[in-house]
């Protein structure tokens, strides 16, 4: 209220509740998204970190606080002795003179570049921002130059005695450094990720740490000054890249050091594992998992992981007993129902598989693999119909998954349905060109059809895309002996016989048996 003219002049509660919103809706502007996008991209940049022997040594996102400076995170840049930085978009880098000042503890670093016209992206107050806020990461992850993506706020948390900001954005190998920003565009943190129990976390650095140490940057350092600080933590951190990108052998390298500098640092045996295990050094990989359980007994994923390790080996009871240890330490691992579920399929125990795909679909409904490999369970206990179901669920929730389409091709031929056997098969192959598994059921398809010359077709297909396929080479017989093409045939069987006693595939090779008797 207020007196206008000696008199007492009233709002009304509709005009009073229309400024009230205005005000409100004026007091905090957002920009949109693309806004955002364009602003923040034009002030990111990729870093490339390399040692004194001109050896990449890290690579990651940062970006420009000020006009000659850029903000990243420390273990980007511990123990380089030089390096580039490079806005998204642009062929010509800077060269990072030196770094203006570190924090360590969280991981925040200042780097002198000479650069002119950028402008910086502002910086928020991380205190300010609240669980279930959207906020935008930008980054440089490997081969993506100039990802922009949301996500939410998902917690506040204390890590290592400092705050942390966990969010659902994800950060790739060679996003770690970059900004995050909130809907105005002011940057609320600096992205970084780390692992607990194997699972990969997002987390932002809040910015107000970042404001700190732009209080104390100081005239630029050489690089070379940060060479006897590289922690366990920034090995590990090398070494998960290098596993990401695939580098597996660099990876070993990298976690060999963080290990060496931290023998109890469980989460690098057990990457170490990860990168052993994809080199095919299944052995070794167990090795790596027990020191990590040894360490943290509790490490589910450690168990799951040897689990799997074991399953290559054909240490089939020993898998089970660590899938069962890891589901009693998780009880809603999906992953860990469904690969026990496959190992107990592989020992003829598909009643007890169903049901371990049961509970994986339970806590995973969208999981087409386990709809897919229930179905195999079911198919060999007989329950075609019950296949077929589980069939078109996986190939509803992944409409190009071939072996789908080809397993349910299998179910209907078992039923007699051919043609409709066939269309699955000819999906199969027309999502999956070199699958000479579908190529060989469409030919016995066709076979029982009476499509003798069309069978042999497929099957020259399937030996074609599969020299040593046994099978494929009887079944070509079996259709030749249809046409009266005895020596061919003759040939054909041979051929499989030799190769199934080489794979040691018994029923193929009793089969070829069998048939060179017959003829001869």
């Amino acid at each position: 209220m207020k007196y206008q003219n000696g008199s007492l002049w009233k709002l009304s509660l509709a005009t009073l509740a229309a400024f009230l919103l205005c005000c409100t809706i004026n007091t905090a502007p957002a920009q949109n998204v693309p806004q955002i996008a364009k602003k923040t991209l034009a002030a990111t940049v990729s870093l490339v970190m390399k040692d004194s022997t001109g050896k990449t040594v890290g690579f990651g996102s940062g970006f420009f606080v000020r006009e000659n400076l850029i903000a990243t995170n420390y273990h980007v840049i511990a123990g380089a002795a030089s390096g580039t930085a490079k806005l998204v978009g642009k062929d010509t880098p800077y060269k990072i003179e030196g770094f203006t000042a570190t924090d360590k503890t969280n991981d925040l670093a200042l780097l002198k570049v000479t650069a002119y016209g950028i402008k910086p992206l502002p910086l928020g107050n991380s205190t300010d921002v609240r669980i279930g806020e959207t906020v935008y990461v930008a980054g440089n992850p490997m081969g993506l130059e100039g990802t922009f993506s949301d996500g939410i706020i998902s917690s506040r948390r204390d890590k290592y005695a400092k705050e942390r900001l966990q969010m659902t954005a994800q950060i790739s190998p060679g996003s770690s450094g970059g900004p995050v920003l909130n809907g105005k565009g002011e940057v609320i943190g600096v992205s970084f990720m780390t692992i607990e129990d194997g699972q990969n976390l997002n987390f932002a650095i809040p910015a107000n740490y970042l404001k700190t140490l732009l209080t104390l940057s100081k005239p630029a350092k050489p690089l070379v000054d940060g060479k006897r600080t590289v922690s366990a933590e920034t090995y590990f951190r090398r070494g998960y890249m290098m596993s990401e990108l695939k580098r597996y052998q660099e990876a070993i390298v990298a976690y060999n050091k963080a290990i060496q500098l931290k023998p109890d640092y469980a989460e690098a045996y057990y990457n170490r594992g990860g990168a052993k295990y994809h080199l095919g050094q299944h052995g070794t990989a167990i090795s790596d998992y027990d020191k990590a359980i040894q360490i943290e007994p509790d490490y589910a994923t450690a168990y799951y992981n040897r689990g799997v390790a074991k399953h290559n080996l054909g240490q089939h009871s020993a898998a089970i007993s660590d899938y069962d240890k890891a589901i009693q330490l998780k009880p809603d691992y999906a992953p860990a129902y469904y690969n026990r579920g496959v190992v107990k399929s592989n020992l003829g125990e598909h009643i007890a598989a169903i049901s371990d795909y049961d509970k994986a679909i339970q806590l995973k409904p969208d999981d087409a693999k386990a709809y897919n490999n229930r179905g195999l369970a079911k198919d060999l206990l007989g329950q075609y119909f019950a296949a077929i179901s589980d069939y078109d669920k996986a190939i509803q929730l992944k409409p190009d998954y071939a072996d789908a389409y080809n397993n349910r091709g299998i179910a209907k031929h078992l039923l007699g349905q051919h043609f409709a056997a066939i269309s699955d098969y000819d999906k199969a192959i027309q999502l999956k060109p070199d699958d000479a598994m579908a190529y060989n059921n469409r030919g016995i398809a066709k076979k029982d059809l009476g499509q003798h010359f069309a069978a042999i077709s497929d099957y020259d297909k399937a030996i074609q895309l599969k020299p040593d396929y046994a099978t494929a080479y009887l079944n070509r017989g079996i259709a030749k002996v249809m046409l009266n093409r005895t020596g061919e045939a003759k040939q054909d069987f041979r051929a499989a016989l030799r190769l199934a006693e080489k794979a040691g595939d018994d029923n193929t090779k009793a089969r070829a048996e069998k048939a060179l008797q017959i003829l001869e």
